[in-house]
């Protein structure tokens, strides 16, 4: 379980990560500090949200799929 909490926590913190680097990025060549870098930050987190949601759903699925195999064997 450790290790589906840590997949969750990386995809979240990638999705802040790039959403901050790209926001960062165009702030430098546009010159639009800090807006650029918070617009993007936020959709970054967004989409690490997202992405955490569906590995969430994904588990859950493995598990109900374990769940019933076991109950077959029973």
């Amino acid at each position: 379980m450790a290790q589906h909490a840590w997949r969750m926590v990386i995809e979240l913190v990638a999705g802040l990560g790039i959403g901050f680097g790209i926001g960062y990025g165009l702030d430098a060549l546009f010159g639009s500090a800090p807006w650029l870098m918070v617009v993007f930050t936020m959709l970054g987190f967004a989409a690490g949200v997202k992405t955490m949601m569906r590995s969430a759903q994904e588990i859950q699925k493995e598990n109900e799929a374990a769940s019933a195999a076991r109950d077959e064997r029973e």
